[in-house]
């Protein structure tokens, strides 16, 4: 299982390094005709959720209609209609971020100068009273944060890489509305939301970066500073009362993976000693299957069993496989095991050209997972409309567990066609992201659009969802 996600994270890289190269930017029927043709050849749930071609090409003739006197700012509402056709969690399309430059007469992208004597502020920053002025500091940068008669705050370059920043160039501001402009490493701008805690840690939640005070210096240690920041990205482990504990966790994404199993090496006693855990999934709409292989051996009961997948084999798939295969054959003795592997995949999606392909011998898989010694008697999983795709599948997973209760509503159900990638189409103004296989739980056991059901269904009187769910495994 581990060696089959490592697979799928190597691809996964591989479709998104094409992205950057090779693209023009497309006026809006242009964009429209190449997305339907990389989702009719590419998306592997196409034929499934077009049934009704006559419905189907109806809507495509009225879009493509439009798209022919629809301005380039408008375009991305219609080939969001058209994506949306398919209902599939994994199907999206975006704009690329337009961002605006700030270049001097010599062209070179350079950013705003606060003139700020950089000497005088670090001998007077220990001096200030309002609890975000001073210096900052991060893992690459040393700031310092003026405020400004506007009370906003700039926060300027005291040190950096010198091949990216020079000293008093402005590398983000904080806005009155707790919003931000952040200038990244190649000086365009991003803008988002962030927050201070305790005057000691300034976070930017949509880059999930920390900046930490220095002077005046931070009130919290380093435990804490971590602490927070978990908190604030939604992951948690409490103890709520003498029989039950809680772990929230917010999210899935791969730069979480380390965090969530630091976290659950961190409570171990408590995982090993409560009789009763919460694991609060909502609002989690997945990421990968690794950040939930830790917890695995404290809930389940049983050996896991688990369905293969088929790919559709297009030319994507194909050319990924044999970039990678060159990628291997870079070091053959020591890969020569992956290398004839990889070599059976493609002769098998070669020879089987516009047709799904189970990659796998099996059809269904069965890991033996070593369950800890210790662990809670009950545990109760919270779900809702918005945990979807890893965590869903963790839900999935979860209620093979003889001690295991899904507590809430149904999860958004975006779990037949996974391993969602992003493609090139041939527009470099636009982002289509597109699942690359599906599973053989279909089609006995569909979960897209009807999504994992909860064993005991909370309904809008409840207000507190983790009182209600203390209540019932303690009661």
């Amino acid at each position: 299982m581990i060696s089959r996600m490592k697979n799928l994270l190597f691809l996964i890289l591989l479709f998104c390094a094409t992205i950057s190269f090779g693209q023009q930017n497309c006026n809006c029927n242009l964009a429209l005709n190449n997305l339907i043709a990389k989702i009719e050849s590419d998306y592997p749930g196409f034929e499934e959720k077009t049934k009704d071609k006559r419905t189907y090409n109806d809507l495509k003739k009225e879009m493509l209609s439009e798209s022919k006197i629809s301005s380039d700012s408008a375009c991305i509402k219609i080939l969001e209609r058209y994506t949306g056709i398919f209902k599939d969690f994994h199907v999206w399309i975006l704009p690329k971020d337009t961002v605006q430059l700030i270049t001097n007469k010599n062209e070179a992208i350079r950013n705003p100068i606060f003139d700020i004597n950089i000497k005088k502020f670090i001998g007077n920053a220990s001096k200030f009273k309002d609890g975000i002025e001073g210096v900052w500091k991060s893992k690459n940068y040393e700031i310092g944060l003026k405020k400004l008669a506007s009370d906003e705050y700039v926060g300027f370059i005291i040190k950096a890489d010198p091949k990216y920043w020079k000293q008093n160039e402005v590398k983000f501001r904080l806005l009155k509305n707790g919003q931000y402009e952040y200038y990244s490493q190649d000086h365009s701008v991003q803008r988002g939301s962030y927050k201070i805690n305790n005057n000691s840690l300034l976070y930017f939640s949509d880059l999930r970066l920390a900046f930490i005070r220095e002077q005046p210096a931070s009130t919290l240690n380093e435990e804490q500073i971590e602490e927070q920041i978990n908190e604030i990205n939604g992951f948690y482990f409490k103890r709520l009362t003498a029989k039950t504990s809680i772990l929230k966790l917010q999210n899935f994404s791969s730069v979480f993976v380390e965090t969530i199993e630091k976290l659950i090496e961190k409570n171990q006693n408590l995982l090993e000693n409560n009789e009763n855990l919460i694991i609060d999934l909502r609002d989690n709409g997945g990421g990968t299957g690794n950040a939930y292989q830790k917890i695995l051996p404290y809930i389940l009961t049983n050996p896991l069993r688990r369905m293969g997948v088929e790919h559709l084999s297009s030319q994507t798939t194909i050319t990924a496989y044999e970039q990678w295969l060159q990628t291997l054959k870079t070091d053959s003795i020591k890969n020569k095991g992956k290398i004839e592997e990889v070599q059976r995949y493609v002769a098998k999606l070669k020879s089987n050209f516009g047709k799904f392909v189970n990659l796998d011998a099996d059809s269904v898989i069965i890991d033996t997972i070593k369950l800890s010694p210790k662990s809670p008697r009950q545990i109760a999983i919270l779900t809702n409309g918005d945990v979807g795709s890893s965590a869903e599948n963790l839900t999935l997973y979860a209620k093979q567990s003889k001690k295991v209760k899904i507590l809430g509503t149904p999860t958004v159900g975006g779990l037949d066609y996974a391993d969602a990638r992003f493609f090139e189409f041939g527009c470099g103004n636009y982002q289509l992201l597109l699942p690359t296989y599906r599973s053989l739980r279909l089609p006995d056991f569909p979960i897209d659009n009807i999504g994992i059901q909860p064993d005991i269904y909370i309904d809008k009187s409840v207000k507190d969802w983790i009182k209600f769910t203390v209540d019932y495994l303690e009661k």
